[in-house]
């Protein structure tokens, strides 16, 4: 299924869409391996990075770069087209940069959670089946052609201080696949070109493997850290905290089995290694705590989802989900306000 990453251009074209936590540093490392980077971005944080560039501090340094910036429509149709939203606003990007997206494009997108195009690019009865808490009407399907999308999960625990501006100190780790789980020259080219600008990079033999491996990591972080407050350390450090993240863990271990897949680590070591990633606030908090809406539709909800259909009861998934969903209700109140 997968599309050959042209390799006629020896600079391939890239954009990277939204200017968050991770999009800023995708844009900004690409662009510092000396590859031409196009950044769609809006309201202040174009006008920003349009004037300053973009600042990454990470673990090499304070870097200070500059990109082509610009609204969606500024731009022509990439080799590679990054999406890095937050996955309940990745209908309106889709809708917003189509015109970006050729029969040529490698669509990546670089989202949390269960993707909508978990079921594409597999066999049996569950293919093509949809995944209503992420694309409640089809429009990522409709879209984004599925032979064109590479998957990816990031262990990349980045924060945005400030609009143009990201923080990290850990390592940046990108795990890549195609939707079959097939090996293609697009899947290494694109390998390349990120380890190239400073990422370590895995190709997945099984990309829902790690993708699972991921949602298992947010599920039993995000939406907790979100009601309390919690960093990771605190989160997987204190015993109560971590009392209900293991209580989370194994209630979704049989909805993983249920559909196929497995976890990459163990179980134990999830949580063990949890709170060595310091005391870093997740990307649900550090939404909360910026009044913005929480990212519950692809790492709650879609669980659920799955859950649901197959039978499978999660409690205290769901416990836990309600609660942040208020929180988020409530964040977005205040931010309004």
């Amino acid at each position: 299924m997968a599309e050959h990453l042209d390799e006629t251009h020896t600079r391939p074209r890239i954009c990277v869409a939204g200017a968050g936590a991770i999009g800023l540093t995708l844009a900004a490392r690409l662009r510092l391996s000396g590859l031409q980077v196009d950044l769609v971005a809006r309201g202040e944080s174009l006008d920003v990075i349009r004037k300053q560039g973009i600042r990454l501090v990470d673990r090499e340094g304070d870097h200070q770069v500059v990109v082509n910036v610009g609204t969606a429509g500024d731009f022509q149709q990439p080799d590679v087209l990054f999406m890095s939203p937050k996955s309940q606003d990745m209908p309106a990007l889709a809708t917003s940069i189509k015109h970006l997206i050729g029969p040529r494009t490698t669509v990546v997108p670089v989202v949390n959670g269960i993707p909508w195009w978990y079921f594409d690019g597999i066999d049996g009865g569950w293919a093509g089946q949809e995944i209503q808490s992420v694309d409640p009407n089809g429009i990522l399907k409709e879209i984004i052609p599925s032979r064109q999308v590479v998957g990816t999960t990031t262990m990349i625990t980045v924060e945005r201080i400030q609009k143009g501006t990201a923080r990290t100190f850990n390592p940046l780790q990108m795990t890549l696949g195609e939707l079959d789980d097939t090996s293609s020259e697009r899947l290494d080219g694109l390998a390349s070109l990120l380890e190239k600008a400073g990422l370590v990079v895995r190709k997945a033999p099984r990309i829902r493997d790690a993708i699972w491996s991921k949602v298992v990591r947010n599920l039993i972080s995000n939406p907790v850290s979100a009601i309390t407050g919690a960093t990771l350390r605190q989160n997987f450090g204190d015993a109560h905290l971590v009392d209900i993240s293991r209580q989370m863990l194994h209630e979704v271990l049989p909805v993983i089995e249920a559909y196929g897949a497995k976890l990459e680590d163990d179980p134990q070591a999830i949580l063990d290694t949890g709170r060595l990633l310091g005391d870093v606030k997740t990307s649900m908090l550090q939404d909360l705590e910026r009044g913005n809406q929480l990212e519950l539709a692809s790492i709650c909800d879609a669980v659920l989802e799955l859950a649901h259909l197959r039978g499978i009861e999660m409690p205290v998934t769901q416990a836990i989900s309600n609660l942040a969903h208020f929180k988020s209700s409530q964040s977005g109140d205040a931010f309004a306000a």
